[in-house]
């Protein structure tokens, strides 16, 4: 599928792959909201909660330009009526995202006590982490859930899958995010159920910050 750049309110005018992508995805907000459907389908309601302090009429504005350059579409199916999706040129922006996560991660500002945060957003940072290598052969799905959050994530075949709700089914629960897994102060303490074993594979299976910028700067997104 060829991305149309025709839609870009203002364009570099330069025959270069960079320049041309970036008239299709480098107006602001639009990159994030790449980032907030690559987690999963949304409704216009929680990408804007989402994207805190974009305003209805800008966010409007950025769904239409990114329909008609056929990075987002409105999924079929009853189950995600009134959702906005990503196309499969949407997906394929998907390394680009995880390898700016990680960039972000390691040379980007340090996390500030008053900015908004979304937990859901750790889902995608933790697969930016993800080493296929430390995966091995381990096969699990781990379910996240708080009063606020529930997401999962899944390793198969040095693969990661993830999606906001409830899995149909779960190797591993946890009574918490994946910040409280991975830098809460009681992560020790968590409560879960389910295999103790597979969680601590899962666990190994990313690279965590302390132990990337000793080797190399290959980043974590929780801190």
């Amino acid at each position: 599928m060829l991305v149309s750049s025709t839609m870009a309110k203002r364009s570099y005018k330069q025959n270069c792959a960079l320049a041309q992508a970036t008239d299709v995805i480098g107006e602001r907000w639009s990159l994030l909201l790449v980032r907030d459907l690559l987690v999963g389908p949304k409704r216009f309601g929680e990408l804007q909660q989402s994207l805190r302090g974009i305003g209805t009429n800008l966010l409007s504005s950025r769904l239409r330009e990114l329909e008609a350059a056929g990075i987002i579409e409105r999924p079929d199916g009853r189950e995600f009526r009134h959702h906005y999706g990503l196309t499969e040129a949407g997906k394929a922006l998907e390394a680009a995202v995880l390898s700016l996560v990680r960039w972000g991660l390691v040379y980007g500002p340090k996390n500030q006590k008053d900015y908004h945060h979304q937990d859901g957003w750790d889902l995608l940072a933790l697969k930016a982490l993800f080493q296929a290598k430390r995966a091995g052969d381990l096969s699990v799905r781990v379910q996240f859930k708080t009063d606020d959050f529930a997401g999962w994530m899944a390793i198969k075949n040095q693969r990661v899958r993830m999606g906001l709700g409830e899995a149909d089914t779960a190797d591993v629960i946890v009574d918490g995010t994946i910040k409280d897994l991975f830098a809460g102060p009681e992560s020790d303490q968590l409560r879960s159920s389910g295999s103790k074993i597979k969680l601590q594979r899962f666990m190994s299976a990313f690279v965590l910050p302390e132990q990337t910028e000793r080797a190399a700067h290959s980043i974590s997104p929780l801190e």
